[in-house]
């Protein structure tokens, strides 16, 4: 009896999540919608039902799971499409650029956000995250790491990706017009707008050179996601460590072994044997292209357990905050674009 409870707790929230995640992701694949990205429609949808059932009866604790386990795991299986010989086949130069605009995006957000706009330090690592490496696959596959909530996840993704949808319109009608040339139009677009859609529409529209080059940079960008998963995980589980004074006892070697977990999470191990199996070619390129189709079938459904769990008022109240972070954070990255193509 306690088996079928369990199941029963669960079943109506990872149903309504599942069944809502997975349409709205082959609607999007079938029909090659361009409104909008299938993660954000997937978010809107679950916060749709908590605006319009508040209390969620019988579907929250399934529809927390699916915004929390579920994308760890999702979080975890991306590790088997990821290669790290892949991140040097754009050349030395370009990558030492693009892992600059890494950092100083992050930086940047982390002073702006949250040194000098007060917002919380997760949603800052969010926003650096977002709008440095990958768009909302990167808002995702750290929100896990670093421990953020609901109304953080959906707040960040929310307003990146409408101010990033602004470059799409701004950055062809600006840079064409003061004589920069198509190669270099395609670094600054590759390596500043903020999801790799949105790179490709701001991009082949000036020229199908620009449109190369901006998405060789972009997905040089994507594969830096591996390297900031684990760092990220490893600060923040070693912040939490100090702040409870569970260290490590280095008198016990096998301590170090077993508690590896207390510095990265268990996905995030996980994460790390996908990936050398991967990098090491026991995971082959087409199969890890296959999980990677299925992981964003279940960062779909996640979305909408996510979205379930927002209050719409946080994301009002966090709404401007996060909006000038994002824009500093975009401005830096444009500079750090045309600072590369003058370097180069």
């Amino acid at each position: 009896m306690e088996k079928f409870s369990f199941i029963k707790k669960y079943f109506l929230g990872v149903l309504v999540c599942s069944f809502i995640g997975v349409l709205v992701y082959f609607f999007y694949d079938i029909y090659e919608v361009n409104i909008l990205d299938p993660l954000i429609a997937s978010l809107f949808f679950g916060i749709l039902i908590r605006m319009f059932k508040p209390d969620l009866a019988g579907m929250k604790a399934g529809s927390s799971w699916s915004g929390k386990g579920l994308l760890e795991f999702s979080v975890m299986m991306i590790g088997a499409n990821i290669a790290i010989s892949e991140v040097f086949e754009s050349g030395f130069w370009l990558l030492g650029i693009i892992i600059f605009g890494v950092c100083s995006g992050m930086f940047i957000s982390y002073i702006v956000g949250h040194r000098l706009l007060g917002l919380d330090k997760k949603i800052s690592t969010l926003v650096g995250a977002g709008n440095s490496i990958c768009g909302n696959s990167a808002v995702i596959a750290i929100a896990p790491v670093i421990g953020a909530t609901p109304p953080q996840i959906a707040t960040v993704i929310s307003f990146s990706a409408i101010l990033g949808a602004l470059q799409i319109i701004l950055l062809p009608l600006i840079f064409p017009n003061v004589g920069i040339g198509n190669y270099d139009y395609g670094v600054i677009a590759g390596i500043s707008v903020y999801a790799v859609s949105q790179v490709v529409a701001a991009s082949s529209i000036v020229s199908p050179l620009s449109a190369s080059v901006a998405t060789t940079v972009k997905l040089t960008r994507v594969l830096l996601l591996g390297p900031l998963v684990i760092l990220l995980g490893v600060l923040f589980n070693a912040n939490k460590n100090i702040k409870s004074n569970k260290s490590l006892n280095l008198s016990r070697p096998y301590e170090k072994i077993f508690n590896l977990q207390k510095y990265l999470p268990w996905f995030v191990i996980g994460f790390l044997i996908l990936t050398f199996l991967r990098s090491t070619g026991i995971i082959q390129a087409n199969a890890g292209g296959n999980i990677f189709e299925i992981t964003k079938i279940l960062f779909s459904i996640s979305m909408v357990g996510i979205g379930m769990g927002v209050d719409i008022k946080e994301i009002i109240n966090l709404g401007p905050k996060i909006g000038i972070t994002v824009l500093s954070v975009m401005m830096v990255m444009i500079f750090i674009g045309l600072l590369g193509i003058f370097i180069i």
